[in-house]
């Protein structure tokens, strides 16, 4: 309880200083109040602190969940897990379950290798974002125009090979065996209908915490994406930046608060090298062998 208060009182917060920047822009560029009115509201506005950019208690705990490298290893071979029971299912009527399966293993498998926001990831379509190519040695593409993202800043991924067979599987075989017809959406209906952003989330969030044990929800996988990519590189920020389509490098920073433990990793490593030549060698002990024994 304490916890919800502390982060919607956050949100609160962040709301309030925003809407307090954005009425100073209209009196000064739409009302054109006069300057001294233009002073007094600005005065008001600067006493709102700017919010931290920072990482929620929420994500911070979320993340400590892969400090054991086996979560992540069962959040990333669950889509696997889920697909072949997809595809080895004999049953080939139309059943909503294993269509919601089917697109559950390819939103979690998406999210991993290309952290979209949760809005583009639901509205995704064949031909339109998801560029399938099947020739061999082809590239398969995710693309977002400029006017689809929150930043207005293009997007791109080269998608993995396996994820490309698999979003070809689902499109020419899957989808058209319950819908009746390939998808132009990717998340669709049993109906043919698209999929509202709540419920691409839910079917996400809810198969990775009772197959997987993990509690984690689209947009958190940018979250995951950005730890692990400065677990290998700290200090990577203009990578995480390029990683999650920032307009800014300033929006990847919140993720500098985590980069205190990779440095004391470093640290540590740094002062045994340091002390290992001074460090006394053990010797092995070797039983003497009996002479007796040829």
């Amino acid at each position: 309880m304490r916890q919800r208060h502390a982060d919607a009182e956050g949100q609160q917060k962040s709301f309030n200083f925003y809407l307090a920047r954005a009425l100073v822009r209209i009196a000064q560029e739409w009302v054109k109040v006069d300057a001294s009115a233009l002073s007094e509201i600005k005065r008001l506005a600067s006493k709102l602190k700017a919010p931290k950019r920072d990482l929620t208690p929420k994500n911070r705990a979320f993340l400590r969940q892969f400090d054991d490298p086996a979560a992540l290893v069962r959040l990333v071979n669950l889509p696997g897990q889920l697909w072949q029971e997809v595809t080895n299912k004999k049953d080939e009527r139309p059943n909503f379950r294993t269509l919601a399966k089917a697109q559950a293993a390819l939103g979690m498998k998406i999210l991993t290798y290309m952290p979209v926001r949760p809005e583009n990831l639901s509205d995704l379509e064949f031909d339109k974002h998801l560029f399938m190519r099947a020739e061999l040695g082809a590239t398969s593409t995710l693309e977002l125009d400029s006017d689809e993202v929150k930043n207005d800043s293009d997007v791109g991924f080269d998608i993995p090979v396996r994820l490309a067979k698999m979003l070809r599987e689902y499109r020419d075989r899957i989808a058209p065996m319950h819908i009746g017809h390939r998808p132009r959406r990717l998340f669709v209906n049993l109906d043919g209908t698209p999929k509202c952003q709540a419920t691409v989330s839910y079917l996400i969030s809810s198969y990775a915490r009772r197959r997987a044990g993990i509690v984690i929800t689209p947009h958190q996988f940018r979250h995951l994406g950005a730890k692990n990519l400065l677990d290998a590189n700290p200090g990577n920020f203009r990578g995480v930046q390029d990683l999650l389509s920032h307009k800014s490098i300033k929006s990847s920073m919140p993720y500098a608060g985590i980069n205190t433990r990779r440095a004391a990793r470093h640290h540590e490593s740094l002062i045994d090298q340091a002390v290992a030549p001074q460090m006394p060698v053990r010797k092995r002990r070797y039983k003497k062998e009996n002479e007796d024994d040829v």
